[in-house]
């Protein structure tokens, strides 16, 4: 049966008034936001001293927040886009998988990584390239031992961290690969740097450690090429400077620690929602360090992975700004700032709004339908040349019928 949306109307026009309502909320706040912005711009002693003593009185555990990298510029700094490099090479990965099935008639999972090599200011065509790891029960491909089929059954998170490890670690190979071409060299990922797993990931077989190790350890392995890295995120929610500029409140009666740590703790505010009334088109914001006990693990594995960040305008005439992760030694530089700045945002003129090289990945590594299904021919075919056969659920054959050359039959 349809969606019966006269059900609905009244329940549309209620979210429709509580919206515009928050959103009214919300504007008094972010003036409040921005006021303080301004007059703290560079009160670096005070920042220093009330974020510190946040630290100590708050649970490190839940703590997120943001410290200023240096003091070369005023927090509320807007800096245009600089000069583009005379030439550089862009590499960007990303990936898609197929997940496991177990009304299937095989069990197996895909993960396909699409990579783009552009070389800018060149003539010469991007090199495209795909790299695909097929997982079944028994192969030691990501596990340090064989994964028996009733684990492997249901592990769709794992694969998910599978996938995003090996996004990093493709392009960590192809920094190397790469590494006499034109500099810069920037390897671009559409993910966060600080990375952690998905909330309820299993760890049954130790994935989760071993994607953590992994990820830093390719953050390394570029560095030691000489290569850039960055993260680009679209939409980020994170919190991070809210959260600075509220703990200079620490000292003030009533105030209260516990909302620092909660995800809502900033009235439904965002740190993108503050830049999008600084930033015009192409500007960046300040260079800020992320503070939490996450990225102390990473500084305490390796001193030049401690994550930082900006918030750019990539050019959208809306308010959607994006956020851009660094490691350190990428962002104690400011000419390499200048750098990765400027190529990250002649990237997004070339579409609009977000990095040409990750839409393009993206688009390379996805596995459409038509993919998927000529892959479970394949896969069967190759069965029954060996004499092996099986056969979907039933719940899965019903479905397949159900839905095959659907009709909508009116009276």
């Amino acid at each position: 049966m349809a969606l019966e949306f006269e059900k609905i109307t009244e329940d549309v026009e209620e979210m429709v008034r509580s919206t515009r309502q928050h959103q009214q909320e919300r504007e008094v706040l972010l003036e409040e936001f921005l006021e303080k912005l301004r007059t703290h711009a560079t009160d670096w002693e005070r920042l220093e001293y009330c974020l510190n003593l946040v630290r100590k009185k708050a649970d490190r555990k839940k703590l997120r927040a943001a410290r200023p990298l240096n003091i070369l510029e005023p927090l509320n700094v807007a800096v245009d886009p600089p000069p583009l490099p005379p030439q550089g090479t862009i590499i960007a990965s990303d990936g898609s998988q197929i997940l496991p099935d177990h009304h299937a008639p095989y069990l197996y999972s895909l993960i396909n990584v699409g990579v783009i090599i552009y070389f800018h200011s060149s003539d010469k065509t991007p090199v495209q390239l795909t790299l695909a790891n097929l997982d079944y029960p028994g192969r030691e491909s990501f596990s340090s031992h064989p994964v028996p089929v009733t684990q492997f059954s249901d592990n769709g998170v794992l694969v998910s961290l599978r996938r995003d490890r090996a996004e990093i670690e493709t392009l960590a190979r192809m920094v190397l690969e790469y590494r006499d071409q034109k500099r810069p060299i920037l390897a671009l990922l559409d993910q966060r740097l600080l990375y952690w797993p998905v909330v309820g990931a299993v760890d049954g077989d130790g994935t989760k450690e071993m994607v953590l190790q992994a990820w830093q350890e390719a953050m390394t392995a570029i560095r030691e090429s000489d290569g850039l890295l960055a993260g680009y995120i679209v939409r980020p929610r994170k919190q991070s400077v809210l959260t600075l500029l509220r703990s200079l409140e620490v000292e003030e009666a009533g105030f209260d620690i516990q909302s620092l740590m909660e995800r809502d703790g900033n009235f439904g505010l965002n740190d993108a929602m503050m830049f999008a009334r600084i930033l015009r088109p192409g500007q960046r914001s300040k260079v800020f360090v992320d503070v939490s006990q996450h990225n102390d693990d990473f500084r305490q594995t390796d001193l030049h992975n401690e994550v930082c960040f900006f918030y750019l305008n990539p050019g959208h005439p809306d308010w959607q700004i994006a956020r851009v992760d660094l490691p350190l030694w990428v962002a104690r530089d400011p000419d390499v700032v200048n750098s990765v700045h400027a190529l990250i945002y002649d990237q997004c003129q070339i579409l609009g709004n977000y990095p040409y090289v990750l839409a393009r990945a993206d688009e390379i590594a996805v596995i459409g339908r038509r993919d998927q299904e000529n892959l479970n021919l394949m896969i069967e075919n190759a069965m029954q040349r060996q004499g092996i056969t099986a056969a979907p659920t039933a719940k899965q054959s019903s479905k397949d019928i159900a839905r095959a050359g659907r009709k909508r039959h009116e009276i």
